[in-house]
């Protein structure tokens, strides 16, 4: 059995999007997703991705007005009598205030559509900086630094979704004691094969934050079967995941299977709630659920107090 250690992790940053995390060095032209605020190699303040997008899309705007104000300015120096001029400078007018109208109309769009371009043209330049923090995470590691390289693994969970960014956090995390008061993951490190450290760790969670077990925890846990009965309590680990599921009623129309299959594995206090649930909804095709259920009240809590009645 591994020791875990007490530990509290550095707070993550709370975005709306997830291109909002990067910040860019304008003058080394290189990208940053953790938690510093200046360049390590220039010392310069990192700007955030977007209102650097901003600036770029601002020049652009600038060179179109100086453009047309060039234009104008050959259409007055064209004219060769008093008429041409007054109609240069009258068109001239128009065409600014109209050209100010739509850009205070349909800015917000074109900036919108711009950023996406830029993010476009950038996309290699991030890939690198993303390189360079794993490089970094790699060198946390050599060094026993593991919180430190969790944290910045965590961080570049947020653009790079692969197995390996799954599973080299969740070798972090079962370092640790973990705890209610975490901002803890688990949808977010859930891999596409059978991973017994992901069990583990999910047997630690379900300790601590039992509301983390959504849907997509339940379908890996029913896939995997097999190989999670090979663990050290796996039924046990199956029946704890199973009694997650009766936080929904959702959860268990779609889950009967594994809570039947498994209900002699319930903790007490999930049981109960599953008998307070097949009771109001045995009529809506929880019938094989109910009876499960009340074999199993019968057998071990028909002495029960809280149990007496229900079933």
């Amino acid at each position: 059995m591994r020791k875990r250690i007490g530990v509290h992790f550095r707070k993550t940053r709370k975005t709306t999007h997830t291109y909002e995390r990067i910040q860019a060095c304008t003058r080394c032209h290189t990208y940053h997703v953790l938690w510093e605020t200046h360049c390590e190699s220039c010392g310069r303040a990192y700007t955030p991705i977007r209102q650097v997008s901003h600036t770029v899309t601002r020049r652009y705007v600038q060179t179109r007005f100086l453009l047309l104000g060039l234009f104008v300015c050959l259409a007055l120096l064209s004219a060769d009598t008093l008429l041409q001029l007054a109609l240069a400078g009258g068109i001239g007018c128009v065409l600014f205030v109209l050209f100010f109208v739509i850009q205070k109309k349909y800015g917000i769009y074109e900036r919108d559509v711009q950023f996406q371009h830029f993010l476009t043209r950038e996309i290699e330049t991030l890939k690198k900086s993303l390189l360079r923090h794993l490089e970094e995470v790699g060198n946390d590691v050599k060094e026993g630094h593991l919180k430190e390289a969790y944290e910045k693994t965590r961080e570049i969970g947020h653009f790079i979704d692969s197995d390996t960014i799954k599973i080299r956090k969740i070798m972090f995390l079962n370092h640790y004691v973990l705890r209610k008061d975490m901002e803890l993951e688990l949808e977010t490190l859930i891999p596409s094969m059978y991973d017994k450290d992901f069990m583990e760790y999910v047997r630690e969670v379900i300790k601590v934050q039992p509301s983390l077990v959504k849907k997509s925890v339940l379908t890996y846990v029913r896939r995997y079967k097999n190989q999670i009965l090979l663990l050290e309590n796996g039924d046990q680990l199956i029946g704890q995941v199973a009694g997650a599921a009766l936080r929904m009623k959702s959860y268990v129309d779609e889950y009967q299977d594994l809570i039947i299959e498994f209900i002699d594995f319930l903790p007490r206090e999930r049981l109960l709630r599953l008998a307070k649930m097949v009771q109001t909804h045995r009529d809506e095709g929880w019938e094989q659920l109910y009876h499960s259920t009340k074999n199993r009240v019968d057998t071990h809590y028909a002495f029960d107090p809280d149990f007496k009645g229900l079933l």
